[in-house]
């Protein structure tokens, strides 16, 4: 289990699924994360949910220091040759949201991939909408490298994501972990 300071990260268990579904069938947090509503077809169902959750390796849990489930992180997109890796993370319930759980599990996963994981790159992107997604990358010391023009289809119109990214040089943390 890796540890922030006010938050955990661990493994996805079964017991997970039902409220990962419930916050993907939830149109705030789909909105939140990708600007979108229905969520994806392939979280439509329970069973097909459970499926993609447990065949992402690379997704866990966060979990508050109760151990309740409060969100979710991972990391996709790697580049074995450059070091690198795409973050993503989504905290559940509305009020976990803007309370700094989201960059502290963020400080966690970031010390983890560059220490044990030796990554040299970490990336992270949402859509211009999300504000709060940026402000966290943002603290986490991501610095923003650009906008992909219309990569969004969110509220009937077309809307910019934004690219982030943070150099294992400029982390500036200790890199252990616990």
């Amino acid at each position: 289990m890796l540890r922030g300071e006010r938050t955990r990260i661990r493994p996805l268990e079964a017991d997970d699924l039902e409220q990962l579904y419930q916050w993907y069938s939830d149109a705030d947090f789909v909105w939140a994360i990708s600007g979108g509503w229905p969520p994806a077809s392939f979280l439509r169902r329970e069973e097909i949910a459970a499926r993609f959750y447990e065949d992402d390796p690379n997704r866990y849990a966060i979990v508050d220091q109760a151990a309740a489930l409060i969100g979710t992180i991972g990391f996709d997109l790697v580049n074995p040759s450059a070091r690198s890796a795409r973050l993503f993370l989504g905290l559940g319930r509305p009020e976990n949201r803007g309370r700094g759980l989201g960059t502290d599990a963020l400080l966690a996963f970031c010390r983890y991939l560059f220490g044990q994981g030796n990554f040299h790159r970490l990336t992270a992107e949402t859509w211009a909408g999300n504000l709060r997604a940026a402000a966290c990358y943002r603290r986490a010391g991501f610095s923003l490298e650009g906008t992909l023009r219309e990569a969004y289809y969110a509220g009937g119109e077309y809307r910019d994501g934004l690219l982030f990214a943070l150099l294992k040089k400029e982390f500036g943390r200790d890199l252990r972990f616990s």
